[in-house]
């Protein structure tokens, strides 16, 4: 409109930002390449790999590895403990951003052109209206960059992109690496439910972020 009011402009930026954030995750859901469907041919039943830890083990009501789309059982599991594993990586990314964001920001401008510092970007959901919609579009594409130029390993499990674990190479499949990728994929698991937990505790205090804190007297 000729005159959009100021709530009008920060749905518009919002709904914007969204389109450019789906956008960017479009390729964790693309069709499993040929790399993924040879890796698949040497994986473990869906039962027995990693992640299928007591108390619950294996966990797939919907029958997703069997119906999927994406090829065999194999192949099907190979493309969504791909996504569950980027998404729990981004997941604990997220949670820790939030809980440091809360106690701390970056010194400096975020925008010198539109007088925009760090310290001015509320944490939370907030952050989705105040930073320039030419700031996501950076983020937007940062992110596809990396969709594109770095790819998973073949013959690898889901999530190895050669870059090691914390920069430790382990590629022996010993009880230790075992061990550290079930803990990783356990902790993913757990900050994707927490940073929903934290998006929906935010939005049922009415915007004040990480509200459950003040009874540890923060």
């Amino acid at each position: 409109p000729l005159f959009a009011t100021k709530k009008d402009l920060k749905y518009t930026n919002m709904r914007a930002v969204l389109a450019i954030a789906f956008a960017a995750s479009a390729a964790a859901f693309s069709p499993v390449t040929k790399t993924a469907s040879k890796s698949a041919l040497n994986a473990l039943a869906p039962k027995d790999e990693l992640g299928a830890i007591p108390p619950i083990g294996f966990f797939d009501p919907l029958g997703l590895c069997k119906n999927g789309p994406y090829g065999s059982e194999e192949d099907n599991f190979y493309h969504y403990r791909g996504v569950e594993v980027k998404h729990g990586r981004i997941a604990m990314a997220a949670t820790l951003g939030m809980l440091t964001q809360q106690n701390y920001h970056f010194e400096g401008y975020l925008s010198p052109s539109a007088d925009l510092k760090f310290a001015d970007i509320p944490n939370g959901l907030g952050a989705l209206s105040a930073v320039p919609l030419i700031g996501w579009v950076q983020m937007a594409v940062v992110i596809g960059a990396h969709e594109v130029l770095i790819k998973q390993r073949e013959g690898k499990k889901p999530g190895d992109f050669g870059t090691g674990y914390f920069g430790v190479s382990m590629d022996d499949q010993s009880a230790k690496q075992i061990r550290a990728l079930n803990i990783e994929i356990s902790n993913g698991r757990l900050a994707m439910l927490g940073i929903l937990g934290m998006f929906a505790s935010e939005i049922v205090h009415n915007g004040e972020v990480l509200a459950e804190t003040k009874v540890f007297g923060s």
